[in-house]
Protein backbone atom coordinates (compact mmCIF):
# COMPACT_ATOMS: atom_id res chain seq x y z
CA UNK A 1 0.00 0.00 0.00
CA UNK A 2 1.04 3.57 -0.88
CA UNK A 3 2.30 5.74 1.90
CA UNK A 4 0.11 8.37 3.37
CA UNK A 5 0.72 11.25 1.83
CA UNK A 6 -0.50 13.05 5.48
CA UNK A 7 2.04 14.32 8.08
CA UNK A 8 2.27 16.05 11.45
CA UNK A 9 4.67 19.10 11.76
CA UNK A 10 5.87 17.83 14.95
CA UNK A 11 8.42 15.08 12.75
CA UNK A 12 9.38 17.46 9.93
CA UNK A 13 12.90 16.71 9.15
CA UNK A 14 16.15 19.64 10.01
CA UNK A 15 15.85 21.70 7.08
CA UNK A 16 11.92 21.77 6.06
CA UNK A 17 9.94 25.03 6.76
CA UNK A 18 6.83 24.03 8.21
CA UNK A 19 5.34 27.06 10.31
CA UNK A 20 5.55 27.05 13.57
CA UNK A 21 1.55 27.48 15.63
CA UNK A 22 0.67 31.12 15.70
CA UNK A 23 0.49 30.71 19.47
CA UNK A 24 1.68 34.72 19.79
CA UNK A 25 0.33 35.47 16.68
CA UNK A 26 3.33 35.36 14.51
CA UNK A 27 3.94 32.94 11.89
CA UNK A 28 7.55 30.54 12.64
CA UNK A 29 9.96 27.66 11.45
CA UNK A 30 8.37 24.64 13.36
CA UNK A 31 11.95 22.36 12.73
CA UNK A 32 14.43 25.46 14.42
CA UNK A 33 11.98 25.42 17.38
CA UNK A 34 12.28 21.92 17.96
CA UNK A 35 15.96 21.86 17.23
CA UNK A 36 16.56 24.61 20.10
CA UNK A 37 14.57 22.66 22.59
CA UNK A 38 17.80 20.09 22.53
CA UNK A 39 20.07 23.32 22.85
CA UNK A 40 18.25 23.92 25.80
CA UNK A 41 18.46 20.53 26.87
CA UNK A 42 22.02 20.47 26.26
CA UNK A 43 22.57 23.61 28.36
CA UNK A 44 20.19 22.51 31.35
CA UNK A 45 23.00 19.50 31.42
CA UNK A 46 26.05 21.37 30.57
CA UNK A 47 27.43 20.59 34.01
CA UNK A 48 26.84 16.96 34.08
CA UNK A 49 29.77 15.03 34.42
CA UNK A 50 30.09 12.70 32.35
CA UNK A 51 28.31 14.89 29.38
CA UNK A 52 24.89 13.34 27.98
CA UNK A 53 24.20 10.71 25.88
CA UNK A 54 21.48 11.28 23.28
CA UNK A 55 19.21 9.09 25.10
CA UNK A 56 19.11 11.92 28.19
CA UNK A 57 19.08 14.46 25.77
CA UNK A 58 15.65 13.21 23.90
CA UNK A 59 14.23 12.62 26.45
CA UNK A 60 14.81 16.28 28.56
CA UNK A 61 13.32 17.96 24.86
CA UNK A 62 10.14 15.38 25.01
CA UNK A 63 11.00 13.92 21.53
CA UNK A 64 12.21 10.23 20.93
CA UNK A 65 15.85 9.68 20.31
CA UNK A 66 15.63 8.87 16.56
CA UNK A 67 14.04 12.02 15.92
CA UNK A 68 16.33 13.80 18.19
CA UNK A 69 19.19 12.48 16.36
CA UNK A 70 17.89 13.91 13.11
CA UNK A 71 18.06 17.55 14.74
CA UNK A 72 21.32 16.65 16.21
CA UNK A 73 23.00 16.22 13.11
CA UNK A 74 22.14 19.59 11.79
CA UNK A 75 22.96 21.31 15.22
CA UNK A 76 26.57 19.54 14.69
CA UNK A 77 26.95 20.99 11.02
CA UNK A 78 25.87 24.55 12.97
CA UNK A 79 28.46 23.96 15.54
CA UNK A 80 26.08 24.88 17.74
CA UNK A 81 26.87 20.90 19.53
CA UNK A 82 29.58 18.64 19.57
CA UNK A 83 29.69 14.58 19.97
CA UNK A 84 32.14 12.88 21.15
CA UNK A 85 32.95 10.30 18.51
CA UNK A 86 34.33 7.81 20.94
CA UNK A 87 32.06 8.14 23.77
CA UNK A 88 29.18 9.34 21.64
CA UNK A 89 28.44 12.25 24.52
CA UNK A 90 27.32 15.61 23.59
CA UNK A 91 28.17 19.09 24.65
CA UNK A 92 27.64 22.78 23.76
CA UNK A 93 29.50 23.61 20.38
CA UNK A 94 31.92 26.54 19.53
CA UNK A 95 29.27 28.42 18.14
CA UNK A 96 27.10 28.22 21.55
CA UNK A 97 29.58 28.98 23.08
CA UNK A 98 30.33 32.30 20.97
CA UNK A 99 27.03 33.06 21.29
CA UNK A 100 26.69 32.85 25.29
CA UNK A 101 30.04 34.81 25.06
CA UNK A 102 28.58 37.78 23.05
CA UNK A 103 25.37 37.76 24.88
CA UNK A 104 26.47 38.17 27.91
CA UNK A 105 29.14 41.19 26.44
CA UNK A 106 26.22 42.80 25.46
CA UNK A 107 24.68 43.43 28.28
CA UNK A 108 25.16 47.38 29.71
CA UNK A 109 26.75 45.77 33.42
CA UNK A 110 29.03 43.70 32.07
CA UNK A 111 30.79 46.12 29.49
CA UNK A 112 30.44 48.54 32.22
CA UNK A 113 32.05 46.30 35.27
CA UNK A 114 34.70 44.09 33.68
CA UNK A 115 37.38 46.39 32.44
CA UNK A 116 37.16 48.07 35.61
CA UNK A 117 37.85 44.93 37.93
CA UNK A 118 41.09 45.27 38.08
CA UNK A 119 41.11 48.34 39.80
CA UNK A 120 38.28 47.23 42.41
CA UNK A 121 40.48 44.69 43.05
CA UNK A 122 43.00 46.47 44.07
CA UNK A 123 41.04 48.82 46.05
CA UNK A 124 39.60 45.89 48.03
CA UNK A 125 42.59 44.14 48.54
CA UNK A 126 40.90 40.62 47.82
CA UNK A 127 39.44 38.68 44.81
CA UNK A 128 36.44 40.15 42.97
CA UNK A 129 33.85 38.41 41.16
CA UNK A 130 30.91 39.70 39.04
CA UNK A 131 27.70 37.37 38.79
CA UNK A 132 24.56 37.86 36.64
CA UNK A 133 21.49 35.97 37.16
CA UNK A 134 21.24 32.33 34.90
CA UNK A 135 17.94 30.12 34.83
CA UNK A 136 20.46 27.70 37.02
CA UNK A 137 20.94 30.91 39.42
CA UNK A 138 24.02 32.93 40.69
CA UNK A 139 26.12 32.56 38.19
CA UNK A 140 30.10 34.13 38.16
CA UNK A 141 31.18 35.68 34.61
CA UNK A 142 33.89 37.55 35.48
CA UNK A 143 37.06 37.10 37.84
CA UNK A 144 39.83 39.11 38.95
CA UNK A 145 42.28 37.75 41.47
CA UNK A 146 44.79 39.89 43.34
CA UNK A 147 48.86 39.25 42.70
CA UNK A 148 49.14 37.12 45.83
CA UNK A 149 50.53 33.61 46.41
CA UNK A 150 47.31 31.90 47.60
CA UNK A 151 43.71 33.63 46.06
CA UNK A 152 40.53 32.84 47.57
CA UNK A 153 38.52 33.16 44.49
CA UNK A 154 36.08 31.72 42.28
CA UNK A 155 35.85 30.22 38.71
CA UNK A 156 34.10 31.82 35.77
CA UNK A 157 30.72 29.49 35.36
CA UNK A 158 30.52 28.86 38.80
CA UNK A 159 27.10 28.79 39.92
CA UNK A 160 26.38 29.85 43.20
CA UNK A 161 24.39 28.74 45.91
CA UNK A 162 20.91 30.84 47.27
CA UNK A 163 22.09 30.73 50.83
CA UNK A 164 24.74 29.88 51.53
CA UNK A 165 27.16 32.02 49.66
CA UNK A 166 26.83 35.91 49.80
CA UNK A 167 26.25 35.92 45.97
CA UNK A 168 23.54 34.14 46.19
CA UNK A 169 21.74 35.71 49.00
CA UNK A 170 22.31 38.88 47.34
CA UNK A 171 20.00 37.52 44.65
CA UNK A 172 17.57 36.08 46.62
CA UNK A 173 17.16 39.37 48.66
CA UNK A 174 16.50 41.65 45.56
CA UNK A 175 15.21 39.63 42.72
CA UNK A 176 11.58 38.79 42.70
CA UNK A 177 10.38 36.31 44.32
CA UNK A 178 8.32 34.05 41.31
CA UNK A 179 12.04 33.95 40.04
CA UNK A 180 13.92 32.98 43.23
CA UNK A 181 10.97 30.36 44.71
CA UNK A 182 11.84 27.33 41.82
CA UNK A 183 15.41 27.31 42.88
CA UNK A 184 14.41 26.96 46.73
CA UNK A 185 12.72 23.71 45.90
CA UNK A 186 16.45 22.77 45.06
CA UNK A 187 18.22 21.10 48.56
CA UNK A 188 21.83 22.13 46.89
CA UNK A 189 20.62 25.83 46.69
CA UNK A 190 19.17 25.80 50.62
CA UNK A 191 20.98 23.16 52.09
CA UNK A 192 24.83 24.26 52.54
CA UNK A 193 23.81 26.45 55.39
CA UNK A 194 22.08 24.34 57.69
CA UNK A 195 23.38 20.75 57.02
CA UNK A 196 23.74 19.71 60.12
CA UNK A 197 19.92 20.35 60.95
CA UNK A 198 16.14 20.30 59.40
CA UNK A 199 15.76 22.10 55.95
CA UNK A 200 15.46 26.00 56.54
CA UNK A 201 11.67 26.89 56.75
CA UNK A 202 10.42 29.58 53.91
CA UNK A 203 10.01 32.05 57.00
CA UNK A 204 13.51 31.74 58.00
CA UNK A 205 15.35 32.04 54.42
CA UNK A 206 12.71 35.37 54.15
CA UNK A 207 14.57 36.30 57.20
CA UNK A 208 17.91 35.53 55.60
CA UNK A 209 16.71 37.70 52.77
CA UNK A 210 15.48 40.79 55.03
CA UNK A 211 18.80 41.34 57.07
CA UNK A 212 20.67 40.90 53.99
CA UNK A 213 18.05 43.86 52.16
CA UNK A 214 18.57 45.63 56.00
CA UNK A 215 22.55 45.57 55.45
CA UNK A 216 22.49 46.25 52.11
CA UNK A 217 25.09 43.64 51.64
CA UNK A 218 25.18 39.69 51.75
CA UNK A 219 27.10 37.77 53.72
CA UNK A 220 29.28 34.57 53.80
CA UNK A 221 31.02 33.28 56.78
CA UNK A 222 32.70 29.85 56.25
CA UNK A 223 29.86 28.89 54.61
CA UNK A 224 30.96 27.27 51.11
CA UNK A 225 34.71 26.97 52.62
CA UNK A 226 35.33 27.17 56.17
CA UNK A 227 38.65 29.24 55.82
CA UNK A 228 36.89 31.70 53.43
CA UNK A 229 34.59 34.84 54.34
CA UNK A 230 32.84 36.63 50.84
CA UNK A 231 30.81 40.02 50.73
CA UNK A 232 28.43 40.67 48.16
CA UNK A 233 26.81 43.84 47.11
CA UNK A 234 23.57 44.54 44.51
CA UNK A 235 24.22 46.39 41.22
CA UNK A 236 20.98 48.40 40.25
CA UNK A 237 20.09 50.31 36.78
CA UNK A 238 17.85 53.03 35.57
CA UNK A 239 14.54 50.91 36.85
CA UNK A 240 15.70 50.05 39.96
CA UNK A 241 16.03 46.42 38.79
CA UNK A 242 19.34 44.19 40.13
CA UNK A 243 20.98 43.56 37.29
CA UNK A 244 24.27 41.97 38.76
CA UNK A 245 26.17 41.14 41.93
CA UNK A 246 29.68 41.87 42.60
CA UNK A 247 31.80 40.01 45.51
CA UNK A 248 34.62 39.68 47.45
CA UNK A 249 36.27 36.96 48.75
CA UNK A 250 39.44 35.86 50.93
CA UNK A 251 40.46 34.22 53.51
CA UNK A 252 38.71 33.92 57.08
CA UNK A 253 41.45 35.54 58.75
CA UNK A 254 41.71 38.60 56.82
CA UNK A 255 38.33 39.36 55.59
CA UNK A 256 36.45 41.02 57.75
CA UNK A 257 32.81 40.02 57.27
CA UNK A 258 31.38 42.76 59.50
CA UNK A 259 28.71 44.61 57.33
CA UNK A 260 29.94 48.02 58.95
CA UNK A 261 33.48 46.79 58.61
CA UNK A 262 35.70 48.21 56.51
CA UNK A 263 35.67 46.13 53.28
CA UNK A 264 31.72 46.34 53.12
CA UNK A 265 31.63 49.67 53.50
CA UNK A 266 34.15 50.02 50.37
CA UNK A 267 32.23 47.47 48.70
CA UNK A 268 29.32 49.21 48.72
CA UNK A 269 31.19 52.75 47.51
CA UNK A 270 32.35 50.70 44.29
CA UNK A 271 28.92 49.25 43.79
CA UNK A 272 26.80 52.44 44.59
CA UNK A 273 28.93 54.31 41.78
CA UNK A 274 28.82 51.57 39.08
CA UNK A 275 25.06 51.74 39.70
CA UNK A 276 24.51 55.41 39.11
CA UNK A 277 26.03 55.10 36.13
CA UNK A 278 23.83 53.09 34.84
CA UNK A 279 21.26 55.11 35.60
CA UNK A 280 19.50 54.13 39.19
CA UNK A 281 19.03 56.93 41.41
CA UNK A 282 18.39 55.40 45.48
CA UNK A 283 14.62 56.19 46.41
Amino acid sequence: MPKSLSHSPSDDAPGTSAAAPETDGKLGVQSIEIGMRLVAALAKHAFDNPAPMLKTLAASAGMPPAKAHRYMVSLIRSQLVERDENTGRYRLGPMARVLGVRAIQSLDVVRLVIPRLPEICDALGFSVALAIWTQEGPTVIAVEDPRRPITYGTRVGEVMPLLASATGRVFGAWLPRERVNPLLERPWHVGSTNEAGPPLSREAIDRIFSEVRTNGIGISQGSLTPTVNGLSAPIFDYRGALVAALSTLGPATDLDPAPDGPIACKLRRQVAALSAELGYREP
